[in-house]
């Protein structure tokens, strides 16, 4: 799908936080696979940090909720997030550095709920200041993303697919030709966000 730059600008996209929650649990797998020892944790450990991170790759999207800044070298009135279902700093939305140095921040901007990914818009009222000169990332916006804060919030299909994918790497450890799991692709599809 092609994208049009003046609506899907993109700038330095800088995570803030990483979450330590995570979709699916090592019980979870345990229970899934029907492992009663604790002998291969730390194992089943990575393939659901791989599993979880090749879903997310495939939906273009965090499950778990991410916070991000995404800066640009000046004044940006339409932005697109590279996420669907955004949620902007309900404090500090827009930032800036000014003249002198300074940080400053407005809540004068707003999501379109319904773009995928989604776009921010700064509020009509909102009055373009003058930025620091010759520095980059002067202007920003704060935002999250993600279905929640903990593996409740994320639907039950992407939490499966997780699984079957870690039941894949479990089971065939070794290197060989394949593709992404079927049935995961499938529980994963109507979660994809195609920019």
């Amino acid at each position: 799908m092609y994208l049009n730059p003046n609506t899907h600008t993109q700038g330095d996209l800088v995570l803030s936080t990483n979450p330590s929650a995570q979709v699916v649990s090592v019980s979870d797998i345990k229970a899934h696979l029907r492992i009663d020892t604790s002998d291969e944790d730390s194992l089943l450990g990575v393939y659901i940090d791989a599993a979880t991170e090749m879903a997310e790759h495939f939906c273009n999207r965090h499950f778990i909720t991410h916070d991000y800044k995404l800066y640009f070298n000046q004044v940006q009135s339409v932005a697109s997030l590279n996420f669907p279902d955004c949620i902007l700093d309900s404090v500090n939305s827009v930032n800036w550095i000014d003249t002198n140095g300074a940080t400053q921040s407005s809540l004068l901007a707003y999501i379109d709920a319904y773009s995928n990914p989604s776009i921010v818009y700064l509020n009509s009222d909102f009055i373009s200041p003058a930025l620091k000169d010759n520095a980059a990332n002067v202007f920003w916006f704060d935002f999250s993303t993600g279905f929640g804060a903990t593996a409740t919030d994320v639907p039950e299909a992407i939490k499966q697919a997780i699984k079957l994918i870690v039941s894949d790497m479990y089971y065939f450890r070794e290197d060989r030709k394949r593709k992404f799991p079927m049935a995961s692709e499938i529980l994963l599809q109507p979660y994809k966000c195609y920019h």
